[in-house]
């Protein structure tokens, strides 16, 4: 055991240094694909051994729980991109702050197990007598169990963070007190873009104070919005409804007072209107009679199971089987470029045509649109400026009790 855990200690100050050096490569734009190679390797390496020193922590009394468990935290806390802390600091910083955090406490381990003849890791000393305990299993294993509430909460957290971040390109935050929104300025010249992240249900504070900073001459808001010509679509989705079950709004009563234009006749808009001081406000969205029908099958599937007003578990059960029994990974690609691509093809090509006319663009879309619509503004030379963060969603304000009594027994159905 003694040559296991002293492997653990060597391996964790050597994924420590390959992740500083490679993050050092990267500040001085050197790609080394190998190096970068051998760090993951050697990082996985790292996370296994943390996982099964960590179950050895609870059969051999002899290995320091307060030496090891500081290295296999912050090895797990890592692996989950350091949640909380990496939505606040951002993605470009967090492989350097994690190298070098991992370097600090790697040293701090060294420096305590030095001893005075000049040995850096554990001593033959530290294992003598017996290995097994009864009293140290039964302890580890009951705190453990009286832990693992928290965390699998905690994990959960994470993991949904951090996929979350990645697919909406940060525009959507995902932190222990709620969820944040993020809202970006871009500008060229005298051009600026806003791109303000949405969600359909928040707090009636958020979408009042991003309604309020949207009113402003010379602007134009490009508005998200499938329309519905050939009455499609079996039920409407009622956000609405789900938002005042937790004691939320919906995007839908957030009111903009602005003056509706068509994006076909911009050229042709009159100076000497009654809505000088307001901006103007176009639909640049698609109607649903372009999805595929099978898209218009799954929103409809959608709106009969989880969002009909059966008890929550009822309609979730609904739900998957329809799903395993309907769609594939072919068709819920299909699915999911009808949703985001297409719509974010019609959003692009409406900036890009309002970029002749106005000097303010914005683009209150959902966040999940948000790294494509960015990535075009990108493109045409736009330069990031300040951006800023709204709580659209707290999670202390939520009543959880109530909301559990209601969708599982079905009272917030119609």
């Amino acid at each position: 055991m003694r040559s296991f855990a002293n492997l653990y200690i060597a391996l964790f100050l050597t994924d420590a240094l390959i992740s500083l050096v490679d993050e050092l490569f990267k500040v001085f734009s050197w790609h080394l694909p190998l190096f970068s190679g051998l760090r993951y390797s050697v990082a996985y390496i790292v996370i296994i051994l943390s996982m099964t020193i960590f179950a050895c922590l609870g059969i051999d009394r002899r290995l320091s729980k307060r030496l090891f468990l500081p290295l296999i935290l912050y090895i797990s806390w890592s692996a989950l991109a350091m949640w909380p802390l990496s939505g606040i600091i951002g993605r470009e910083s967090f492989g350097m702050l994690a190298a070098v955090g991992q370097m600090l406490l790697g040293g701090i381990t060294i420096a305590l197990l030095r001893s005075p003849g000049g040995k850096s890791l554990l001593s033959i000393d530290r294992f003598r007598g017996p290995m097994f305990s009864w009293r140290n299993t039964l302890s580890f294993a009951a705190i453990n169990l009286l832990l693992l509430p928290f965390t699998l909460i905690y994990t959960s957290l994470a993991i949904a963070s951090d996929y979350l971040e990645e697919q909406t390109a940060g525009f959507l935050r995902l932190s222990p007190a709620g969820i944040y929104m993020s809202e970006r300025n871009y500008h060229l010249d005298e051009k600026v873009i806003r791109l303000a992240g949405m969600m359909h249900i928040g707090k009636e504070e958020y979408y009042e104070d991003l309604a309020e900073s949207m009113s402003a001459d010379g602007t134009i808001i490009l508005a998200e919005g499938v329309t519905d010509h050939d009455k499609l679509l079996e039920n409407q989705f009622n956000y609405s409804k789900l938002a005042g079950v937790i004691g939320l709004s919906s995007q839908k009563k957030m009111h903009i007072d602005g003056n509706p234009v068509d994006l076909n006749h911009l050229g042709e808009r009159g100076q000497d209107t009654d809505g000088q001081g307001k901006p103007d406000i176009a639909s640049a969205d698609i109607d649903l009679n372009q999805f595929d029908p099978q898209t218009v099958d799954f929103l409809n599937q959608l709106g009969r199971t989880l969002l009909s007003g059966k008890p929550m578990v009822e309609g979730l059960v609904e739900y998957n089987a329809w799903m395993d029994e309907n769609m594939t990974p072919e068709r819920i690609a299909g699915v999911m470029a009808d949703i985001l691509d297409k719509r974010n093809a019609v959003v692009i090509d409406s900036l890009l045509r309002c970029l002749v006319h106005y000097d303010t663009i914005i683009i209150p879309w959902g966040a999940m649109h948000m790294p494509a619509i960015e990535a075009a503004v990108l493109e045409q030379g736009f330069a990031p400026g300040v951006e800023r963060e709204r709580l659209s969603l707290d999670f202390r304000t939520i009543p959880y009790a109530d909301l559990w009594r209601k969708w599982s027994s079905g009272e917030n159905k119609e």
